[in-house]
């Protein structure tokens, strides 16, 4: 893969993650300076698709990654941190701070409340195995990639089995780490960020087409948060 094709495999990736879309030649050369005409993108992206980084959908002449190609953006062009603004950490610490000390689990369940609501996946939170607490799946009902039945009937699944998934895994957790399709522990459909920090777990789990760069600079602020 060359220099071009590298940033337009990159632009893929973040344009499809922001819209649900497939992202077309034409769009790619009106919207981003690659110094080439949408002919030559269009040759690029049939080479990236043969690399089984992107694929094309039967209703779209456009191009989607592939589990294998989220999963190449990850080890290539994602930072161990993330990304983060700073309203969004203001968000978070201000979670925290409104809860005051009424008891030692209000703060980290406001602050997985919040991370719920700026990720718009659902987000979990586990203080030790069997005490498990995870909100914002009505998220995951709002992705395009769940309207079908037999996908909501997918998520429901993942729901009705978070607290034992979480139990089995609890242990392996040690760094931060990010899951997609089949090695998720979840769901083939869903993709899972999850990190700990003295025996405190905190997750997000959403479809693959999840913004795994602000989530990811989410999460690892969270974490620091966690006493």
């Amino acid at each position: 893969m060359n220099d071009r094709q590298k940033e337009l495999f990159q632009n893929i990736v973040r344009e499809y993650v922001e819209s649900a879309r497939a992202v077309g030649s034409e769009f790619l050369a009106e919207k981003y300076d690659l110094g080439v005409s949408s002919a030559t993108i269009r040759n690029d992206m049939v080479e990236l698709e043969d690399a089984g980084l992107i694929y094309q959908p039967h209703t779209s002449a456009g191009r989607v990654p592939t589990e294998r190609g989220f999963n190449y953006f990850i080890k290539n062009y994602l930072s161990n941190e993330g990304k983060i603004s700073e309203k969004d950490k203001n968000l978070i610490k201000k979670a925290k701070q409104n809860a005051g000390k009424m008891t030692e689990n209000i703060g980290p369940k406001n602050v997985v409340k919040v991370l719920a609501e700026l990720s718009e996946v659902a987000a979990v939170y586990c203080l030790g195995r069997h005490n498990t607490y995870y909100t914002g799946l009505s998220n995951l009902l709002t992705q395009p990639e769940f309207y079908n039945f037999n996908l909501v009937q997918n998520i429901a699944a993942v729901a009705d089995n978070i607290d034992e998934v979480v139990d089995r895994i609890f242990d392996q957790i040690e760094e931060t780490e990010i899951r997609i399709g089949k090695e998720n522990h979840f769901s083939p459909m869903c993709a899972s960020i999850f990190t700990k920090k003295d025996g405190q777990v905190l997750g997000l789990i959403g479809p693959m087409r999840m913004n795994y760069e602000r989530n990811l600079g989410l999460i690892n602020f969270a974490k620091e948060l966690l006493n």
